[in-house]
């Protein structure tokens, strides 16, 4: 036998002992011309994912999840369905797949985001600096009171770099080279906006907007859910709304005070807009970085009782409920989606 399969056997047999659950992680369901940031799947993905789950394993809700945690065992092969953010196309391209399949889903929404012209921060970085022909050939910025800059100049090629045969509309964060000095850019912006205040994060976006010469209204493919969206996405028994943080902020990185805001304000607005309790949450982001001790008693005190995170593989009967790990589903076809969950469940 190989050895690795020997290293991982106690592993496997243990799992094997022990009913296991997965909660899957999307964002988008929609067709897109880029994704950098690989969020969304396809109408026709997505429902190849969820009948294949129907065939094979067992899709509950979150809430069936908690009352299986209190008893400390997860009916096996459980699979739970998340979105997080609350793009519009949760309501309209992902409900109507998961009523087909009888499939519930839960959906963690960004309260400030609800109705709004403005897309997402990372989805604007992208709009501002990827789509458009021209650009200026330099960029200054103050990010934290520290002067940057970067030059734009340099030609962009059709296509991303030698050896990987990909068109420009392709391009994501996940390959290694960057097809232009804007790519280059795209990377650094996000990595320098993710921390920061949400007030700071817009006004660092307003002036990437003038230098860009773009307007600051989003794109209607990438516009967040409506007040009317959000109340007939919640409509039914089969979807359950949770809070995802008023601005989506890195908490890691905010004083106790502003993830207090965060976190109570964004179950607050919720029931206020839904008129019933919200008891569920996810952690932007969702990294091990980016909440701390401070964010999961907070998630406690405002009266949630489970919180997900976007690291880990399967759950079993004793797993943490305010830190309930996620597993990210791409745009995979069935063929590569069912290979991916036989891996998780080490099948």
């Amino acid at each position: 036998m190989d050895i690795r399969k020997l290293i991982q056997l106690p592993g496997r047999i243990w799992k094997n002992l022990h009913s296991q659950g997965l909660i899957l992680l999307y964002h988008r369901v929609t067709n897109l011309d880029t994704d950098p940031q690989l969020l969304s799947v396809t109408p026709e993905h997505f429902a190849e994912h969820l009948e294949f789950l129907s065939e094979h394993y067992n899709p509950i809700s979150l809430s069936e999840l908690l009352l299986a945690l209190k008893t400390g065992k997860i009916p096996d092969k459980s699979v739970i369905v998340t979105f997080d953010d609350g793009y519009a196309d949760n309501f309209w391209n992902a409900k109507p797949i998961l009523e087909k399949h009888d499939i519930p889903a839960t959906v963690f929404v960004t309260s400030g985001s609800i109705g709004s012209d403005r897309e997402f921060w990372w989805d604007d970085l992208e709009r501002l600096l990827l789509l458009p022909d021209e650009l200026p050939d330099q960029l200054e910025l103050t990010i934290n009171g520290k002067e940057w800059s970067w030059n734009l100049t340099g030609e962009i090629g059709n296509r991303i770099g030698q050896g990987y045969g990909t068109d420009l509309k392709s391009w994501n964060v996940t390959l290694a080279s960057d097809p232009g000095p804007q790519y280059a850019v795209y990377r650094d912006l996000h990595r320098h906006l993710k921390p920061l205040p949400h007030k700071q994060q817009e006004s660092i976006l307003a002036t990437l907007a003038k230098w860009a010469g773009a307007s600051r209204a989003g794109r209607e493919t990438h516009r967040p859910l409506t007040l009317n969206e959000l109340r007939e996405l919640d409509r039914g028994e089969l979807i359950e709304i949770g809070a995802h943080t008023v601005t989506h902020t890195m908490l890691s990185k905010q004083p106790a005070d502003v993830q207090r805001g965060e976190i109570i304000q964004s179950k607050e607005s919720l029931e206020g807009i839904l008129g019933h309790q919200v008891q569920c949450f996810s952690y932007p982001f969702g990294g091990k970085s980016d909440f701390n001790r401070e964010s999961i008693e907070i998630v406690k005190e405002a009266g949630m009782t489970t919180a997900c995170v976007n690291y880990g593989s399967t759950l079993t009967g004793n797993a943490d409920p305010y830190c309930l790990p996620r597993v990210l589903a791409r745009d995979w076809d069935v063929k590569v989606f069912s290979s991916r969950m036989k891996e998780w469940f080490n099948e």
